[in-house]
C-alpha cells in the first residue's frame, strides 16, 4: 500500500497561543507528529500543509514536503475540510502513484507513535469496508449526561435533552460509555478528502463509516492543563 502523511498546522490558534511551536520536552510540539511518521517503513513521503514559517522550517528539517497555504486560510477560523481539499489536490500533483491511505497528522497532536500508526494502518488494511480508522479515548466522567450551558441569566442547563437517553441516574454510568474522537490518530482514504461528505459532523473529512482504534489516552491539545498528561505519556514512548 502507497501511505502519504499530511501534517497540517496553523500560524494563529486560539485556546493557547502559539501551541503548535510549544515547548514540550525540549521540542516543538510539532515535531512529534513527523517523528512518529517519519519512523513509519509504511509511509512513503510526508508532507506539512501549514501558512508559518516556522512549522515549515521544522518540516523541511524532517525532510518534508511543503505546502504553502494560500493567504485565504490566513484566518484563525479556516475550516479543517477546506485546508485538507486544498492539500489534497496538491499532493495529487506532485505523487503521481496512486494513494491508498493518508495519516492526517495535526501539528499540536502530540499523542501519536510510529507503533499506533502503523497498528491502526494493519487495522483498516484488514476492514476494507470503511473509510477511516481514528484514535479513541474512553472518557466516562465527560459523558454527555453530564455536561451543560450556561444561560444569559447564569443558570446551569443541560447541554442536549436527555430525554434522549432513557433512564439515567447520578451514576455516570447510567448512560453507557462514552468514547471520543483523538485527532492525533487519522487513517484517512483519500477520497474522503474530495467528498467531504461525512455523516459524523464537524468531521465532515472522515467519511461515513469510522473504525475506532481504541488508544489508552489522547486528545489534540488545545488546554494548558493538557501539557502535564502530554508530557507524561511522551515520556513512556521510546523515541524521547
Amino acid at each position: 500500500m502507497n501511505v502519504v502523511a499530511l501534517m497540517i498546522g496553523k500560524k494563529n490558534s486560539s485556546g493557547v497561543p502559539g501551541k503548535n511551536i510549544s515547548n514540550v520536552l525540549g521540542k516543538k510540539l510539532c515535531e512529534y507528529p513527523l517523528i512518529a511518521a517519519k519512523s513509519s517503513n509504511l509511509i512513503s513521503e510526508i508532507f506539512v500543509s501549514t501558512n508559518c514559517e516556522i512549522i515549515e522550517k521544522v518540516g523541511i528539517n524532517y525532510g518534508c514536503k511543503i505546502i504553502k497555504r494560500p493567504t485565504r486560510f490566513d484566518d484563525p477560523d479556516t475550516l479543517t475540510e477546506d485546508v485538507l481539499s486544498h492539500a489534497h489536490l496538491e499532493i495529487k500533483k506532485r505523487v503521481k502513484k496512486k494513494i491508498d491511505y493518508y495519516v492526517l497528522l495535526y501539528a499540536n497532536g502530540g499523542f501519536i507513535s510510529t507503533k499506533l500508526i502503523n497498528s491502526a494502518l494493519n487495522k483498516i488494511e484488514n476492514r476494507p469496508s470503511f473509510d477511516s480508522c481514528v484514535g479513541t479515548v474512553s472518557a466516562d466522567m465527560f459523558t454527555p449526561i453530564r455536561a451543560k450551558k450556561i444561560t444569559k441569566e447564569d443558570e446551569l442547563k443541560p447541554f442536549i435533552d436527555l430525554k434522549n437517553f432513557g433512564e439515567i441516574s447520578s451514576n455516570r454510568d447510567s448512560a453507557g460509555s462514552t468514547y471520543f474522537i483523538d485527532l492525533s490518530l487519522q487513517i484517512i482514504k483519500p477520497y474522503c478528502f474530495e467528498t467531504m461528505d461525512g455523516n459524523q459532523k464537524p468531521f465532515l473529512w472522515l467519511g461515513k463509516k469510522i473504525l475506532a482504534y481504541e488508544k489508552d489516552f489522547g486528545g489534540d491539545l488545545d488546554a494548558y492543563w493538557q501539557y502535564a498528561v502530554l508530557e507524561s505519556w511522551l515520556s513512556k514512548q521510546k523515541y524521547i
